[in-house]
């Protein structure tokens, strides 16, 4: 009995024994806190025997990996929302090129029709046709004289307070009149 009792082997010889699976699913093992055992030495030693089955079984795929995979998959979704960003606003940027190119060309086309409609000859033959105008005869002729003189005149007022308020008032009154 003494044999089968895994606390009398030696340290190795346990954990050769303890991590093959066969032996494992056979024996009862079931302790907390681990098992003393005596090496050749004599000295004891703790050993844990429920270290590999208090934790939890681990997950296939690791957590660092589930995050590195998302982080991943949302730069590469960036990547290609921006490039489609890109590509509509470019779009955007021919079809102004293309109405700026054809509001230029209206533009030079109406400016050689107002071009041609201020000659000064083609306005005389437009007022002479279709408005039935002529020459103007010397009776019709009226001369302003436009000559004044330049000059201003400045009249003095009193120089009391009284007066300048009065003159404001007066001022204000006249606008509004």
């Amino acid at each position: 009995m003494r044999n089968n009792n895994l606390a009398y082997h030696a340290d190795d010889r346990y954990r050769k024994i303890y991590d093959n699976r066969e032996i494992r699913k056979i024996t009862n093992i079931r302790s907390t806190g681990g098992v003393m055992i005596k090496t050749g030495s004599g000295q004891k030693r703790k050993v844990n025997t429920a270290a590999g089955r208090n934790r939890r079984p681990k997950s296939r795929i690791n957590r660092g990996t589930v995050i590195s995979v998302i982080v991943l998959a949302s730069m590469a979704f960036l990547v290609l929302f921006r490039g489609l960003m890109i590509t509509s606003g470019y779009e955007q940027l021919e079809k102004k090129n293309t109405m700026l190119s054809e509001t230029i060309a209206e533009n030079q086309k109406l400016q050689f029709k107002i071009d041609q409609t201020l000659d000064l000859k083609n306005i005389e033959k437009i007022a002479q046709n279709t408005f039935n105008m002529g020459q103007p005869s010397k009776s019709q002729t009226i001369y302003i004289n436009l000559e004044q003189s330049n000059e201003v005149k400045k009249v003095r007022s009193g120089n009391s307070i009284i007066d300048a308020v009065k003159n404001f008032f007066s001022g204000i009154v006249e606008y509004f009149a």
